[in-house]
């Protein structure tokens, strides 16, 4: 870790300004992957609709700024189940496996990585994993995609946790380049979240995310990068989620019955209240919370890594949050004009592409960056920040120039 000497800072809520992580190291390889399942807003309209509390699809645009999300056949298959099998805004892939885990969608990405570096699987010497919905305890998604690489016996770590675990990821990947204990880091994210830790009835909170996975191909580097993490659990209440015990299986199968008998009769509120009531194996999130906590947080560490790596405003090219909502990125930007001197041109550099994809958890900046290269606006030698805030609550941001891939095609259009 790195001090600042420096004693002259704002008046952060979150961040402990004099506790980051400087250390060369560069970004070389990026890859991506979605589903190619579909939900549309008609879906999440239908359900609220039938519960009494009745959304237009436009109406959840509005809101959110989502209209589509990526998600698994099997995801589709859950909606059906739970929502009736004539339930719209579903759409399948004919061509889609049937059963796809986030292992599976991980070792795509990795592979798409290492592609767009021009290295090879052998190279690597440690795996650095993230997720928010890895059910299982182990093997982890690190270490099932060490061994589908046909890795040796290396390091294979897993930070399961939040949506910032994708910037304590970013932080770890550092600081083991910067230790010597590793040449070339791959850091993979995967993500099923609305199957894997919400109940799709539960629509105001489910309509929000999709499904993906992401890696980041890391090597020591010439220039200094800039990474940051925080944890506040004093706003743990406003999203958090208990993953279920074996005891409680049996009584959340028995719940999950009796909502399906509510949504189908129309009983919004009993339903609700069941929900409310059963918290344990489902995500609860207070929206109101959520939206006055996690922009202060990024903007925050946004703020805090250009104020140690001395850049002006005006050097900074982007920032690449976690897509968490587009009103949560935009309030982020507010923040940082009106609260930390940042200039109005602020809105310009905020990227968001969570129309299309929703919430994808520790996978949303990878895929951001993505979409960023195939827009042709990321360009050698930019600045850019990557923050993220998740439920805890949990926050970081990593600061680094982008420096172009060996092999972009592999990275925008993979095979």
């Amino acid at each position: 870790m790195s001090q600042s000497r420096t004693g002259h800072w704002p008046e952060y809520v979150y961040v402990v300004p004099q506790v980051y992580t400087k250390a060369k190291v560069r970004l070389i390889g990026l890859g991506t992957y979605v589903p190619s399942g579909l939900i549309t807003n008609e879906f999440f309209a239908a359900i609220s609709t039938r519960l009494g509390d009745s959304r237009s699809a436009d109406d959840l645009e509005r809101v959110t700024g989502l209209s589509t999300r990526h998600v698994r056949a099997s995801t589709l298959e859950l909606c059906r189940k739970m929502a009736g099998a004539d339930a719209p805004g579903l759409i399948d892939d004919p061509e889609a496996p049937r059963e796809e885990t986030l292992a599976d969608m991980a070792v795509v990405a990795a592979r798409r990585a290492l592609a767009s570096a021009g290295r090879d699987a052998s190279e690597i010497d440690t795996v650095i994993g993230a997720s928010s919905s890895d059910n299982d305890a182990f093997p982890t998604i690190a270490g099932l995609v060490q061994n589908r690489l046909g890795l040796g016996p290396i390091r294979a770590s897993m930070l399961k946790g939040a949506c910032a675990c994708q910037t304590e990821a970013f932080q770890v990947c550092s600081e083991v380049l910067k230790a010597g204990s590793a040449n070339l880091v791959l850091m993979v994210t995967s993500e099923g979240l609305l199957p894997n830790i919400m109940n799709v009835l539960d629509w105001k909170t489910s309509s929000l995310f999709g499904e993906g996975a992401s890696a980041f191909l890391l090597e020591q580097g010439d220039e200094e990068t800039y990474v940051i993490n925080g944890s506040d659990a004093n706003q743990a209440a406003s999203l958090f989620y208990q993953t279920p015990l074996r005891k409680d299986v049996v009584e959340m199968a028995e719940v999950d019955m009796k909502m399906r008998e509510l949504y189908q009769a129309g009983k919004g509120a009993e339903l609700n209240k069941l929900l409310s009531q059963y918290m344990v194996g489902y995500t609860k999130m207070n929206g109101k919370e959520v939206f006055r906590e996690a922009p202060r947080a990024m903007a925050e560490s946004v703020d805090v890594l250009c104020r140690h790596a001395g850049l002006g405003h005006d050097d900074l090219a982007y920032i690449v949050p976690h897509q968490a909502n587009s009103r949560i990125t935009r309030r982020m930007g507010e923040l940082l004009i009106h609260d930390y001197g940042w200039p109005s041109s602020t809105m310009d550099k905020l990227v968001d592409n969570f129309r299309y994809y929703g919430n994808l958890s520790n996978a949303s900046i990878a895929i951001a960056l993505v979409e960023l290269l195939r827009q042709g606006r990321l360009h050698e030698g930019q600045w850019m920040a990557l923050p993220a805030v998740g439920g805890g609550m949990n926050y970081g941001c990593w600061l680094l120039r982008f420096h172009e891939l060996k092999n972009l095609e592999a990275a925008l259009n993979p095979q």
